[in-house]
């Protein structure tokens, strides 16, 4: 099944609809009813990168060079991988049930502005996505519906969890390790949105090479993607802009903290920039480099990373390494602007 699948010609991936919804989506009315729940169809006013969705892509969204991706279509994205693994491993329906609900729900506790405003939500109300999905799954936070559907559907809820969050290293990995359906849908997605007209692999393409083992061609493909996830990293997630978007969003709501409580991380990206004046119009404006720093420190430090292989003979997956470092931004000298001075330092 694996290799006539690998084989076979299918259609260009769609970033803006990995999925047709309804009628069954992902093969399974189940999957219907999750899409369909309150918490998950927040997820469409969640945007994928934070802030920087806002930088890259100011006006129009939407068109075919600018769109905006949301946690909601990423969602779809990651469920329709699983699908595809399923069904190349001709997965049992309980086993797939399990799996895809699994894809579909990695993303569900995602806060408005997801990771730009999410440390500090930490810091003040004590929530991050990890404890927020897993209390929407269990029915403690966005009403239940979730749990409900899972209970309905016969879902071993706690399994569900211990996959989601990386304990259960079962299904290839796909769940736990450095190559798993979420990064992969994730790193390409990434650098759809930034570099729309650039080629890239098919998520399929690299996955099915992950699971088709050992191999040069198998190999060359997914060491292709790794380098190419460091690549989006360096120029995106963690260059200065995106360093910038994230510290001036949360600069904003510490200087607003007054206006929110706990349950505004469960709500909508519009009601949280009604809570923060200014913030879009800054993040959308032309001049987003020379005033942003009008709302930060002199310096500011944020976490990068850099993701590597580990030589060039086949280790498997324990070739594909990773290494985090402390990064720091200065303000510009003069009032003029210019590139500011970058250093940065390994973590040990």
């Amino acid at each position: 099944m694996l290799e006539t699948l690998i084989a076979g010609r299918r259609p260009p991936y769609d970033f803006k609809k990995p999925v047709e919804l309804g009628a069954g989506a992902l093969g399974d009315y189940f999957f219907d009813e999750l899409i369909q729940t309150r918490a998950f169809r927040r997820l469409r006013s969640v945007r994928f990168l934070g802030g920087i969705n806002y930088l890259e892509v100011s006006y129009p969204n939407g068109t075919n060079w600018n769109t905006r991706y949301t946690r909601f279509q990423h969602s779809l994205g990651v469920a329709k991988l699983a699908a595809a693994y399923c069904k190349a491993r001709e997965l049992p329906v309980e086993e797939k049930r399990l799996v895809v609900a699994a894809a579909l729900l990695h993303d569900v506790g995602h806060a408005p502005l997801s990771h730009s405003l999410e440390p500090v939500f930490l810091d003040v109300f004590g929530i991050e996505h990890h404890r927020a999905t897993i209390a929407i799954i269990r029915g403690e936070a966005l009403g239940g519906e979730i749990t409900e559907t899972l209970r309905r559907h016969g879902m071993d809820i706690e399994r569900l969890i211990a996959l989601i969050s990386g304990q259960d290293t079962g299904f290839d990995g796909f769940f736990s390790g450095p190559i798993n359906f979420d990064t992969i849908e994730g790193v390409l997605r990434t650098h759809k949105f930034v570099f729309a007209k650039a080629s890239v692999p098919s998520p399929e393409d690299v996955m099915y090479a992950a699971m088709g083992g050992g191999g040069e061609a198998n190999r060359n493909i997914v060491d292709e993607f790794w380098l190419l996830k460091n690549f989006v990293y360096q120029h995106v997630i963690n260059s200065e802009d995106g360093a910038l978007a994230d510290k001036v969003c949360q600069a904003f709501m510490r200087n607003h903290i007054a206006s929110f409580g706990a349950g505004d991380y469960f709500s909508k990206e519009e009601a949280v920039f009604r809570k923060l004046p200014g913030l879009k119009e800054l993040l959308i404006g032309p001049d987003f480099r020379k005033n942003v720093w009008a709302h930060l420190d002199a310096e500011i430090l944020y976490k990068s990373r850099k993701f590597f292989i580990a030589g060039d003979s086949d280790k498997g997956i324990s070739r594909y390494k990773q290494e985090k470092h402390d990064q720091a931004l200065s303000r510009p000298v003069g009032t003029s602007g210019g590139r500011t001075q970058q250093s940065e330092r390994l973590l040990v």
